[in-house]
């Protein structure tokens, strides 16, 4: 049977936004910053149903020599319905699909914070969360 996925819904759980130099930190002659990006992915089941909780964790940090320059945390949820999903695949299907899915909108949310605080444009590169995942099972 194929698996069938709805998103219920989704939401920012929790965002943190640091800019204490404001444009400040991207003044032009200034050396290139150092810009860190991290992505985690948490999933749970909803009591014994067919309603997961997918907690897609993004962090980002820039830095010059010592200077930190900004700090973004974002943690970005989406509650899935998902039918036919055979226990061998749950784990992968949740820690890969849905956070593929949720992805674009947490990117959104943070370019748009990005320009906010009046710094320059950040797209984020794609996540491959398959490689990801493996790399999470590789080292348990």
């Amino acid at each position: 049977m194929d698996v069938k996925t709805k998103i219920i819904t989704q939401f920012v759980r929790d965002l943190s936004f640091e800019n204490p130099n404001g444009p400040g930190s991207f003044q032009t002659g200034s050396d290139r910053p150092t810009i860190n990006a991290n992505v985690d992915v948490k999933a749970q089941n909803r009591k014994d149903t067919n309603i997961y909780e997918v907690e897609l964790n993004v962090s980002v940090n820039a830095s010059r020599a010592d200077q930190s320059l900004y700090i973004v945390d974002l943690k970005y949820v989406g509650i899935f319905e998902i039918e036919n999903l055979a226990d061998d695949v749950k784990e992968a299907y949740l820690l890969v699909e849905c956070p593929r899915q949720l992805f674009p909108f947490a990117r959104r949310i943070i370019y748009d914070l990005h320009a906010d605080g009046a710094l320059p444009p950040l797209m984020l590169d794609p996540v491959n969360f398959a490689e990801l995942y493996k790399k999470k099972t590789s080292n348990n």
